[in-house]
């Protein structure tokens, strides 16, 4: 991947971090909160969802929504530009070394 690309991906996915983090503070949730409240054992998965390190899975989207009250289109469509971002940074990667090796 390109650092370009890279960096347009991190982008993304910090775009989504900080408004997660952004709605949880609003919400007066800590990171732990939102975590168990999830069912996960850590608040590490949060961190990293904020920190644009990974993303919410699709199947924690609806809960998630409800717990910072917003639309869960919200949080679909921002997941959506993100994975967008993502495949086509990949199907770029993937035409240039084709291209390369004709």
């Amino acid at each position: 991947m390109s650092t370009k690309n890279k960096k347009k991906a991190k982008i993304v996915h910090e775009t989504l971090g900080l408004f997660i983090k952004k709605m949880r503070l609003e919400r007066g949730y800590s990171q732990a909160d939102l975590a168990y409240s999830l069912g996960y054992t850590s608040p590490q998965f949060v961190s990293d969802w904020e920190r644009g390190v990974s993303s919410p899975p699709v199947k924690k989207l609806h809960d998630l929504s409800q717990l910072l009250k917003v639309k869960p289109d919200v949080l679909f469509e921002l997941l959506v530009t993100l994975a967008t971002e993502q495949l086509v940074t990949n199907l770029a990667q993937e035409y240039k070394k084709v291209k390369k090796a004709s």
